[in-house]
This record gives C-alpha cells, structure tokens and sequence, in this order.
C-alpha cells in the first residue's frame, strides 16, 4: 500500500493541535463515511509518515 487518501477534519476542541516541547501533536476527526479509506492507518503505526494536506472538496467541509 502507497497511499492512504481519506476526508478528515480537526475536532472542535481546544487540544487538536498541540505544540510541546518534542514537536506537535495532531488529532484528527474522520466520518464514518471515510473509516474504510482511513483503517489503512492501523497497519502503519510503527511507521514513520511523510505528511501532505490539502483542502478538501468545498461540499465535503459540512463533515460531522
């Protein structure tokens, strides 16, 4: 697997973006409607991840 592409936005809480003194930390909400894209993810949590983000379809900013 090369690529996981997955919708997700940042949860409304003040602790989604965390900056310490090691780096920053991200949270992330996904719909259920993403959860298959997402679930690529469990396998690769010993991994390091090269990260690109990019907005998302404008119809698709309505997540919940």
């Amino acid at each position: 697997m090369d690529d996981i592409v997955f919708l997700a936005n940042f949860p409304a809480i003040q602790s989604a973006i965390k900056i310490g003194q090691d780096g920053m930390r991200i949270q992330l909400d996904i719909p259920e409607s993403e959860m298959g894209n997402a679930l690529g993810l469990l396998a690769w949590r010993d991994k390091v991840l090269r990260v690109r983000v990019e907005l998302g379809p404008r119809e698709a900013w309505d997540l919940e």
